[in-house]
């Protein structure tokens, strides 16, 4: 039973070595350095119970010998990270911080350190006598060459099973709480040597490496003939990594069982108790064989100490909850969290020990407030710090600070890691020049601290453009503000920065968007005028033509004019494609074949020292496109990629994908968030320089000669793409090449592939209601539509046209009618003739865009014809629409 004694001293024993181990440390300090180094490798970390008292009990020893010992510790952390991971950059960490020290003793703790010890003691600390302790298995052949002691960890499963039987003979199963880790391995198979003894009397089931949650729902369940063998078992839940103490203390409010352990450390947790091992005294053992070294005792002499003989150790309230008699207890047993044993002391006992406490406590009085007065003030510094550090590595902004003589000071972990550093400590000290890459960024920031130094102002708000590390480009938002001392002198500069390269970007796009609407708008409104002029001049030209004599030079000379004239409408409509795309002729449309079409184009036209290269995704879902605008676009972006090609050959790389824009990738290019259909072109020809590359898309920029092209290939392209609600991306490096990606929504309806019949055979016959207001197409249209053969009667406004149609609705077979008109438009003048000519198809002229959305809704409009037009253009859309009223009658 326990001794009330014994009880009470152990009570004052940790405050009695706290005080003494204050004294003795004191002393050592004022006595000057030690003389003697020991250096001691935990595994595992810091707060760790069985480790933690390893290492007092090792203090202790080395407290109370008179020599001078500078204790080292060293923490592996192998309950929380997997020494074969990190054992490399241990190894690595420690031969840097050891380069410069020698030890006398090294002293490990359980399996992980001494396994490391042991492999890498030749290079680390290479002949050093190594003393362990707490470990299961140990491998004689690998302590063969000798210079090795220390203490096996060979706890007393016996004992505590023996008393656990004695407390309940009614259990007949034990059941085994442990992990996969070395020391559980070590610790099951000692259970599974000594398990034989029980044959007939006790079944041992094992559970192993089984999550907290799955152990809580077990041990719900167990029979009442069932108790808990519990070791050191850990958990890591939802990135917390659980100590045996916790993992322990989550169980037992589960448990309708008792539980046992062998382990000190992890009574008072909900354990009953047993003969459990202590991690103090292997500490001191430990302690005690180094010592025994430093005095120059062989460590081969000392022998290897096979079992310390723990205490039995019980815990009063899991007693009292179970029922259990304290009678049963082993003799000389020692039951924690017992009610004060105090009243039951004699009086000059309970007084002996007052008294000594309190002439110890006097004794170092003055020492211990010294000594704790300067630990809090170190502790409130260290903590200020801390919070300055945690706070300064937590904003998302680059904060860093220098010296009056313009080097780092320090910086938080958004700044080294944008600027590629491991460490904090490396920035320390240097200059901008000597940190970052970026010449000029450098050139730039060392003028403007210049400038903050020497008190000529700050900087707030200033953007500058970086090249990081890894030669990626960004946009920064800079402020320099200069740091003061407690007189107001100027000592430091301050600098923050924000990345601000997505909102540089989304500005310059904005500004692009809106250069091309005005660039756009401009271009629309003068299309028109310049549409009627090259309608009048083209049907003008085609009428003189066919009253010359054929072959003659006047024949020649009026062919050229029409070749020029038609070139101008191209332009025009080059003009209108990058301006105010048309919709008309939208359609399902295969992206695939119009690239697949492209392709051959190309590949019969290049020079042989350029090779195209696709990529063209089979089956992949229509476009809602016109095809002859996709096919120019590619066919411009393609011809762009053959000019940076042509002097020095290479590749020229077009692939088609899916993809999917997310958020951001879509608000880059002004974009809806969804599915995309990504057209790649790209080559390794000659690139485009950073300075040009905001330029590549406005109408008339062009790097090559005038007289290669007009400048509006990518602004066509651009527009068309944006006609078509997609999006273009470009990336390119002098040097290494150009990329496209263009984006276009994808649809799921099958592909349309009607196109106009071209075929005007037959007899030109019916009778037409020409509708212009401009005096040079009324002069000549009819005269071109009467040598087809149609009967035409042309009109000079709408009024008179609508007027002429309401007297006679039969008359006509077609009306044509031009959009821009005084009075009535060409829409308003069909919607006005529905009521009394509902079936006489409307065809509508324009050279502008608009026309096309304001059709919309007017069952009389088959048909928007865009200026300028030809004779044969405008003979096969009558033929169409003639032939098709026809065959619907």
């Amino acid at each position: 039973m326990t001794n009330h004694f014994f009880s009470t001293l152990r009570l004052f024993l940790p405050l009695l070595l706290l005080v003494t181990s204050l004294a003795t440390c004191l002393s050592i300090a004022v006595a000057g350095e030690s003389d003697k180094s020991v250096l001691y490798i935990n595994s595992y970390h810091d707060g760790y119970q069985w480790s933690d008292s390893i290492l007092a009990g090792i203090r202790e020893e080395f407290v109370k010998s008179p020599r001078k010992i500078d204790l080292q510790i060293e923490y592996m952390d192998a309950k929380k990270f997997d020494v074969g991971l990190t054992g490399a950059g241990l190894l690595l960490l420690y031969r840097e911080k050891f380069k410069h020290l020698d030890f006398d003793v090294v002293i490990t703790s359980d399996d992980d350190a001494f396994n490391f010890a042991l492999k890498n003691r030749p290079e680390l600390f290479p002949g050093v006598p190594i003393i362990f302790c707490g470990v299961n298995n140990l491998d004689q052949a690998k302590i063969s060459g000798g210079n090795f002691s220390g203490v096996l960890e060979y706890f007393d499963f016996t004992g505590t099973i023996d008393v656990a039987l004695k407390l309940h003979p009614n259990k007949k199963r034990m059941v085994f709480i442990g992990d996969d880790s070395i020391t559980g391995r070590a610790i099951k198979g000692r259970v599974e040597e000594l398990a034989p003894r029980y044959n007939g009397r006790l079944t041992i089931e094992y559970w192993v490496q089984l999550d907290l949650e799955e152990v809580q729902k077990r041990v719900k369940e167990l029979p009442d003939t069932t108790f808990l063998f519990f070791i050191p078992y850990y958990q890591v839940i939802d990135d917390r990594f659980y100590t045996a103490e916790e993992v322990m203390a989550a169980i037992y409010p589960h448990s309708s069982v008792p539980i046992y352990t062998s382990w000190e450390f992890l009574l008072g947790n909900g354990a009953v108790g047993g003969s459990l091992l202590s991690g103090f005294d292997h500490g001191q053992v430990a302690a005690e064989m180094a010592l025994q070294i430093l005095d120059g005792t062989e460590s081969g002499s000392i022998p290897i100490v096979g079992q310390i003989k723990g205490a039995y150790l019980f815990d009063y309230n899991v007693m009292k909850q179970l029922g259990i008699n304290e009678d049963l207890l082993p003799g000389g047993s020692i039951i924690i969290n017992e009610p004060n044993p105090f009243y039951e002391l004699s009086r000059e006992l309970f007084w002996t020990i007052i008294v000594s406490v309190f002439l110890l406590f006097v004794t170092v009085i003055s020492l211990i407030v010294n000594m704790m007065a300067r630990r809090q003030g170190e502790l409130k510094i260290k903590n200020q710090l801390a919070f300055q550090e945690t706070l300064i590595d937590t904003i998302p902004q680059l904060v860093s600070w220098k010296d009056a003589d313009r080097r780092y000071m320090g910086a938080n972990r958004t700044f080294v890691t944008f600027f590629g550093v491991q460490e904090i400590s490396e920035v320390v000290q240097r200059t901008t020049k000597e940190l970052i890459a970026d010449e000029e960024y450098a050139k730039w920031s060392d003028s403007a601290d210049i400038a903050v130094v020497s008190g000529q102002g700050d900087f707030r708000r200033v953007r500058k453009k970086i090249v990081d590390f890894s030669g990626e480009t960004w946009w920064l938002e800079i402020n320099k503000v200069p740091l003061l001392d407690q007189r107001g002198k100027i000592n430091g500069i301050l600098t923050t920065a924000e990345n601000v390269t997505r909102e540089q970007n989304l500005e310059n796009q904005l500004l692009q968007s809106q250069k091309m609407e005005a660039i756009g708008t401009l271009a629309g409104g003068i299309a028109h005028d310049f549409n009627n002029i090259l309608t009048s001049i083209i049907n003008s030209t085609e009428l003189a033509v066919g009253d010359v004599e054929p072959g003659s030079q006047t024949e020649k000379d009026l062919e050229r004019v029409l070749k020029a004239a038609r070139r101008g409408g191209r332009v025009v409509k080059q003009i209108l494609a990058f301006s105010k795309p048309t919709q008309d002729g939208f359609r399902s449309t295969s992206l695939e074949g119009v690239i697949s079409e492209v392709i051959q184009l190309m590949e019969v036209s290049l020079p042989g020292n350029i090779v195209v290269q696709s990529d063209i995704l089979p089956n992949v879902p229509n476009i809602h496109a016109d095809p002859t605008q996709i096919h120019q676009a590619v066919m411009n972006l393609c011809t762009n990629a053959y000019h940076a090609l042509r002097e020095g050959g290479g590749e020229l790389r077009i692939k088609l994908e899916e993809c999917r824009l997310d958020q951001e990738e879509a608000a880059y290019m002004d974009l809806k968030p969804g599915e995309f259909l990504k057209l790649t072109v790209a080559d390794n020809g000659t690139g485009i320089p950073e300075e040009l590359l905001g330029k590549i898309f406005e109408p008339f920029f062009s790097s090559k000669d005038k007289s290669e092209g007009t400048g509006l290939g990518l602004a066509v392209v651009h527009g068309i793409i944006k006609g078509h609600c997609g999006g273009i991306r470009v990336k390119s490096e002098v040097g290494e090449g150009t990329l496209f990606d263009i984006f276009l929504p994808k649809i799921d309806s099958p592909q349309n592939l009607y196109e106009l019949s071209r075929e005007t055979e037959g007899q030109s016959e019916g009778c037409i209601l020409f509708v212009e207001d401009d005096v040079d197409q009324l002069l000549t249209v009819p005269r071109i539509l009467k040598g087809f053969g149609y009967v035409v009667k042309a009109v000079g406004n709408s009024a008179e046209a609508a007027a002429l149609i309401a007297a006679t609705p039969s008359l006509f077979d077609l009306m044509i009618t031009d959009y821009d008109m005084p009075g009535l438009n060409g829409v308003e003048l069909a919607k006005s003739i529905e009521h009394c000519a509902p079936n006489l198809p409307v065809l509508m002229v324009s050279g502008r865009e608009e026309a096309t959305a304001a059709s919309k809704g007017c069952k009389g409009i088959r048909k928007i014809f865009h200026k300028p037009y030809d004779k044969n253009e405008l003979h096969l859309v009558i033929h169409a629409i003639l032939k098709k009223e026809g065959s619907s009658l």
